[in-house]
């Protein structure tokens, strides 16, 4: 009797290792592959590969960039950044004690402003005629740090709001750039790409299963072989590597037959990792027999109609290429640049170079008439006594500041014509000049010229004072207090050393007056 008991625990105990054995959890092995990313849209003959674009950080792929004459040509264009009514945010806080009793009730204030930007990329294909624009565009929302009154949280966003823009006019900017590039990239690129995240293998990771040994010796053999894929070279020599254990993974579903789930997702793993394989091999069709068995196994058919979905799909990029492999050499380079002496010489002799953005104006004149006209970014920071202006007809034509009175740009930038002696314009007397408004008040304005200098203007007077002039060069607090007549209290800041020679800080200096001339 006991050894019957015996028995008939020790086969209890052999089915179920017999159980346990057939058990099979599958983890993820991800593995490299390397190959060139196919256009959707492809020029076919290599002669013809070619781009030109007045925006840098557009960069096409398997293409020559050139000056012009360019196959395919990106006009970038931003479009400024736009900024909504500043909010002041009120927020009620509360402290209470240990009990939960309310103790103090305060309120935190913050500014919260929006910021809009927009762009535009207009692409011109010489070789099919066609012209299209893609438009671009995005918002942020700026946050303030809290603070415990209205007026210093708006005082703060005064104080920095130049800064905070700019800030923002450049993030906005690089974005649509980057999302400009990837998009023409998608479009005509052969773009060189290795990923070691997006593919995967299914691996047994049950210990005690039969098979698990094998399957990892598999995982790490594959992963070794595929490691060494590269975008540029052939397939021949990971396809015979990666032979055998296409073959053990065969063998491993011919021996899996049982209609359970247990086999079924044995047979899943390994019609899965071959199609995989012969799919990063470019043997479609192989490919595809395994994606079917999958389909057929049962055990997660979406695996294999994604698989087919994909072969079909790679098959008709290839075709519209008019290839038979994504793996080749992608040659890019640049034949724009220009000897730096050459590029020299041409600044020398007044004839600005490319720029790399185009923003609309409104060119008000002496007599109140107002031209709609474009100026680049590189030349806008550069006007003076005079500017370099594009018309509608895309020529360039030179206008003089002194038969204007200002130029109002669709970024919300004006530039007014104020008259001074400019340090960096190296001017030795008074003469009108564009300069860009930073802080317009009643009495007093600021103004920033060729993005270095700045001038006090004061609206009593009819010239303005640049901040580079050597009375402020040597001695700025005492110029600057000189401003301050019958401002005492202002003063005593100026005299104290609470205002730098910086934007920011000459602009809350600019109000300070403004206010404390209009109280009196």
């Amino acid at each position: 009797m006991k050894r019957k008991l015996l028995l008939t625990l020790f086969l209890g105990y052999l089915a179920t290792t017999s159980l346990i054995a057939q058990r099979a959890n599958l983890d993820k092995e991800y593995f490299k592959v390397s190959y060139v990313r196919l256009p959707s849209n492809p020029i076919l003959d290599n002669a013809k590969r070619t781009y030109s674009s007045n925006e840098r950080g557009i960069n096409l792929s398997g293409f020559s960039r050139l000056n012009s004459n360019a196959t395919l040509d990106f006009r970038f264009d931003f479009h400024g950044t736009k900024i909504r009514e500043v909010d002041i945010r009120k927020r009620k806080r509360e402290e209470k004690d240990k009990d939960g009793n309310v103790i103090k009730t305060y309120f935190l204030y913050s500014a919260v402003v929006d910021y809009k930007s927009t762009a535009t990329l207009t692409t011109t294909n010489t070789e099919t005629g066609d012209t299209f624009s893609s438009n671009f565009s995005t918002s942020s929302k700026y946050h303030s740090k809290d603070f415990n009154s209205s007026y210093a949280a708006s005082k703060y966003y005064n104080n920095n709001r130049h800064n905070i823009r700019d800030n923002y006019r450049v993030d906005h900017r690089n974005y649509f750039i980057n999302s400009a590039n990837n998009g023409v990239n998608r479009m005509y690129g052969y773009v060189p790409r290795t990923t070691e995240r997006s593919e995967k293998f299914w691996i047994i990771a049950t210990q005690k299963h039969p098979e698990f040994s094998k399957h990892q010796e598999a995982s790490s053999a594959l992963k070794t072989i595929f490691n060494k894929m590269q975008y540029d070279l052939p397939l021949d020599e990971i396809a015979q590597e990666v032979q055998p254990w296409i073959e053990y993974f065969d063998n491993v579903a011919a021996r899996y037959t049982k209609e359970d789930k247990k086999h079924r997702k044995v047979r899943y793993a390994s019609y899965y990792n071959n199609a995989q394989i012969y799919y990063h091999l470019e043997q479609f069709d192989k490919s595809k027999a395994y994606a079917e068995k999958l389909i057929a196994n049962g055990y997660d058919t979406k695996d294999g109609k994604r698989f087919i979905s994909e072969i079909n799909q790679l098959k008709e990029r290839l075709k519209i290429n008019e290839l038979k492999t994504r793996h080749f050499e992608v040659i890019t380079e640049d034949l724009s640049a220009e000897p730096e002496v050459q590029i020299q010489q041409v600044i020398m002799a007044g004839t600005p170079k490319e720029e790399s953005e185009k923003l609309i104006a409104f060119l008000i004149n002496a007599s109140n008439d107002t031209l709609q006209t474009a100026i680049n970014a590189d030349r806008l920071k550069n006007m003076s006594a005079n500017a370099m202006i594009d018309d509608t007809a895309g020529n360039l034509s030179e206008i003089l500041a002194k038969d204007h009175k200002k130029m109002v740009l669709t970024t919300g930038d004006t530039y007014d014509v104020i008259t001074f002696v400019s340090i960096i314009a190296n001017t030795k007397d008074a003469s009108p000049k564009f300069a860009k408004s930073v802080y317009d008040g009643k009495n007093v304005s600021l103004y920033e010229h060729m993005g270095k200098e700045y001038v006090i203007f004061l609206k009593s007077e009819t010239e303005g004072i640049s901040t580079m002039n050597k009375e402020f060069v040597f001695g700025f607090n005492k110029k600057l207090a000189s401003f301050c007549v019958n401002c005492d209290s202002l003063k005593a800041k100026v005299e104290a050393g609470e205002y730098k020679n910086t934007k920011e800080s000459l602009s809350a200096f600019c109000k300070a007056l403004d206010e404390c001339i209009m109280a009196k």
